[in-house]
């Protein structure tokens, strides 16, 4: 087995420098290609050898993202019921609240379409991620994996995943060699994100323009109700779409909504870059080991001080976190925990933490 791990030191280390008690960073989600640019992922390509290329017993939505059938076939009965009460269509969010790759282990191999110089491209590509999270990627023996679950990397007719740990072996498929950050967003919903204009808060950041959106399109830009989000919506994120996707007319399918459109009108969509919040959500998806969590608007039941079952007081998060290790805050008022003798670090990367 040959691992890669790249130096994190200039990574999301620095980046987590940066953040204390008075921080407010951006939003964080993620996006797609940039506007103006070819975008391979949605041009007309030759749908034989495309849905050879997709899984058995899958399809794609929203573009890139496969899907299950019978999954499907869920997803559209609720997205119907909301159109029918009159609701805008509930969507798929930001990252799923399940299966990820366990300890951020994933084995991958590639295809033997895949040449050299495209190997060693994407292998930059999951530099990207292991760089800001607690992700291995690893290359089974002999470029052969056998058993257990892993991706596997091929040259395609069009880039697509589908969106976290499936079991066993699942595809990801590439056409934009030449494009890293593409492989970036493709390897964003392996590890659990989908995209970020499907959040449910979205109508608040932006309109989307149904009348502008190719038919039997309009599904692309439905909601995930039952996603994970994280912090502010995300204009800069890697897996945003861009402004005029899935267009029937060549006019923005997406409007930045103002006070933001000023600044993000041109610019949502890119693809040469991963947010700050990118970067913060997939580490949180996959934290370090001495990493906890507290979150005074956690209304669940168990807490385990863990992202999805964060601590709901300062003093639980400090019982949880272990000596020299980081207790990353949600904004809430908390009540100051009191006298305790442990070394550690506190962080409220999104700021409004007030503790009394």
């Amino acid at each position: 087995m040959q691992t890669h791990r790249s130096t994190r030191t200039s990574g999301l280390r620095a980046l987590a420098a940066s953040l204390c008690l008075s921080c407010a960073l951006g939003a964080i989600t993620l996006a797609y290609a940039a506007p103006g640019a070819p975008n391979d992922d949605l041009q007309a390509v030759d749908m034989s050898q495309a849905l050879r290329d997709i899984p058995p017993g899958y399809m794609l939505i929203e573009g890139d993202i496969q899907i299950r059938v019978t999954d499907y076939e869920r997803y559209r009965v609720a997205r119907e019921q909301s159109l029918a009460a009159g609701e805008d269509p509930q969507p798929l969010g930001t990252f799923i609240t399940t299966n990820f790759w366990p300890g951020g282990n994933v084995a991958y191999e590639f295809d033997a379409n895949v040449s050299a110089a495209n190997r060693t491209t994407f292998r930059s590509a999951m530099d990207q991620w292991e760089a800001v999270a607690n992700v291995t990627f690893t290359q089974c023996a002999g470029n052969n994996c056998t058993s257990g679950d892993y991706i596997h990397i091929q040259s395609s007719t069009g880039n697509n995943s589908a969106v976290g740990r499936q079991g066993g072996e699942q595809i990801i498929n590439i056409v934009s060699w030449g494009e890293m950050f593409r492989q970036v967003h493709e390897l964003g919903h392996a590890l659990g994100l989908y995209h970020e204009q499907s959040r449910t808060d979205r109508d608040t950041y932006v309109t989307i323009n149904w009348a502008n959106i190719q038919s039997g399109k309009e599904g692309n830009f439905a909601l995930e109700s039952g996603s994970g989000r994280y912090g502010p919506y995300d204009f800069d994120s890697v897996m945003h779409y861009g402004r005029d996707y899935f267009s029937v007319n060549g006019q923005d399918t997406i409007t930045v909504n103002p006070p933001w459109n000023a600044q993000w009108q041109n610019a949502i969509g890119q693809r040469d870059h991963l947010s700050e919040m990118d970067q913060l959500t997939m580490s949180f998806l996959y934290p370090e080991s001495d990493w906890r969590f507290a979150d005074g608007n956690y209304t669940g039941f168990i807490e385990l001080g863990s992202f999805f079952y964060p601590a709901k007081t300062i003093g639980n998060g400090v019982t949880f976190t272990p000596v020299n290790g980081t207790l990353w805050i949600q904004p809430d008022t908390y009540t100051a925990p009191g006298t305790y003798n442990k070394a550690m670090t506190w962080r409220a990367p999104l700021g409004g933490v007030l503790i009394r």
